[in-house]
């Protein structure tokens, strides 16, 4: 049953990446009280390794909806970029645990906009708070990473016409740098990513936010996505202006 979750967990990654993420990792799994999966923390002190605890009474039903081990995967195809950009790698993970898992067909596209409407607005900067690589709080670390994050794929798509996304620029950064197991300078990364996608968002969208507070309008910028109040009991918009790079976002991945 543990065997089965981390092969599909690895696969989900792998699927999203187009190969996994890193050559070696040491997958520890702590047994722990309860029926669910607990925290997870990923390091490179002594070799990559991923420690994730797992309740004793954990099913097969209850592992298959996990999001904590791809999440910490996650971490494996990023370089190390320093702690004030701690912002970028939980956001990543937060941000692609959803796609990819919806990708591979292990969680539904409503649950992810759902999750998406709910806790985006966490990451957006309250009064007296800075930039991104400024406000190390928990909301901003994560949400208002995985905003960036989300702002990115939209920005990069609707330049491409929908041709490329935040996907093609991640797949080129793990490629170019190795992964977690490297140490790169913050604007190398990006510009990586740029080049792969033919753009300049992600540098130009981190110019933006990394020192100086940003506010979006996330209504608005659900409505353009025809993503409604409620994806899980309300229908999506497909007239809206960015319908196409909606389900682009979460369409198996090739």
């Amino acid at each position: 049953m543990l065997h089965a979750w981390v092969e599909r967990s690895a696969s989900i990654v792998a699927n999203y990446y187009g190969r996994f993420p890193a050559r070696l990792v040491a997958i520890r799994l702590p047994s722990a009280q309860g029926e669910g999966v607990g925290g997870g923390r990923t390091t490179n002190e002594s070799g990559l390794a991923i420690r994730v605890s797992v309740g004793r009474e954990a099913t097969a039903e209850s592992l298959s909806k996990d999001w904590v081990l791809v999440h910490e995967m996650v971490h494996l195809a990023l370089p190390e970029v320093g702690r004030r950009h701690d912002w970028l790698a939980e956001g990543l993970a937060v941000y692609v645990e959803g796609v990819a898992r919806a990708q591979f067909g292990n969680r539904s596209v409503a649950d992810v906009w759902a999750e998406d409407r709910r806790s985006m607005p966490l990451g957006l900067p309250r009064p007296g708070e800075g930039g991104m690589d400024e406000t190390p709080t928990w909301a901003r670390t994560y949400w208002g990473g995985a905003l960036f994050c989300l702002r990115a794929e939209v920005a990069i798509r609707e330049q491409t016409e929908n041709r490329v996304g935040l996907q093609t620029a991640l797949r080129a950064i793990l490629n170019e740098t190795g992964g977690y197991g490297f140490d790169r300078d913050m604007s190398e990364v990006l510009r990586i990513g740029d080049a792969a996608t033919g753009t300049h968002v992600l540098e130009n969208l981190y110019r933006g936010v990394k020192t100086a507070p940003q506010a979006v309008d996330l209504e608005s910028f659900f409505e353009r996505l025809g993503v409604p109040e409620d994806p899980e009991r309300e229908p999506f918009n497909d007239r809206a202006p960015l319908a196409p790079v909606r389900v682009a976002i979460t369409a198996p991945s090739s």
